[in-house]
């Protein structure tokens, strides 16, 4: 990706550093510059050294959105994980992304007290609601803005120019139209696109089930709707067979569409940049 002319951004949890392996791999990364390392975690995916809540229900543990689970319970969740980042790499992360894609406006509460003036959780254009219980319960950013702003405003809470800064990750609806359509009008839009070879729905900057024309397509929408900053979206566990990738036939396409989608970036004029970089250009541009 690199060669490609992209600069990654890490969002790493704490258990990823807390491997030696890992740990050293992240340490080479940033020795060679060109990268950053930001937060990331999920409430569920280890132990933490302070009370949470319960998270098994009907005999499994839930994928609890950390922002359900407590304004004060997030954020122990996000210093501890930034402690861990800053004790192993040496760097004090300032970006950061919920894990599942969890934000409220408590969470910028969370954000101030941790350090955290750069958040890439909001995916316009999906909800995330889950009605099977409270906990699972995510956001709705099927409505949000594609446009980078104060997360304040991200989340419904008003203007706040001066608090951390959002910048979305890139997607887009096709006809443009449906972007502003009705709700009932964005479903059929969207079971138009699923059923038919065509370009109909809304689409993102998430190379797993994207194809490049569809990335390339949602590339030139942000660039002509001027968006400033493309947000992609990849999972570092997706290199290797997963869930979503089973076959290493199916891991190298991934990585293939990885690796033409920054190069199609460039050539729509794109330069790479990490969250903080893009951060320094839009402080003075967004509210």
């Amino acid at each position: 990706m690199r060669g490609a002319g992209a600069k990654p951004v890490y969002l790493t949890t704490s258990e990823v550093v807390q491997d030696p392996k890992a740990r050293a791999v992240l340490r080479k990364c940033l020795d060679d510059g060109g990268c950053e390392i930001g937060a990331h975690f999920h409430s569920w995916t280890r132990s933490w050294p302070f009370p949470v809540p319960d998270l098994n229900w009907q005999g499994a543990k839930l994928h609890a959105m950390a922002h359900q689970l407590g304004q004060d319970v997030e954020e122990a969740m996000l210093d501890y994980t930034c402690r861990e980042l800053t004790s192993a790499c040496g760097v004090q992360p300032v970006s950061y992304r919920g894990g599942r894609w969890s934000l409220s406006r408590d969470s910028i509460t969370s954000f101030r007290n941790c350090g955290i003036t750069i958040d890439s959780t909001v995916t316009p254009g999906i909800s995330w609601r889950d009605p099977r219980h409270v906990l699972v319960d995510g956001s709705d950013f099927s409505r949000s803005s594609r446009f980078p702003s104060s997360v304040s405003r991200a989340v419904g809470g008003g203007d706040d120019p001066r608090g951390p800064l959002e910048i979305p990750v890139g997607a887009a609806w096709f006809p443009a139209w449906g972007e502003g359509a009705g709700d009932s009008a964005r479903k059929n839009l969207a079971r138009i696109g699923a059923r038919l070879p065509i370009r109909a729905g809304h689409r993102w900057l998430r190379p797993t089930h994207s194809s490049v024309e569809d990335m390339t397509a949602v590339m030139k929408s942000l660039k002509a709707a001027a968006v400033p900053v493309w947000v992609f979206m990849i999972h570092s566990s997706e290199i290797a067979p997963c869930k979503p990738l089973p076959a290493e036939d199916e891991v190298r396409k991934f990585v293939g569409r990885c690796e033409r989608i920054a190069q199609v970036a460039v050539e729509l004029g794109a330069v790479g940049a990490t969250l903080t970089e893009a951060a320094a250009t839009l402080r003075d541009q967004v509210v």
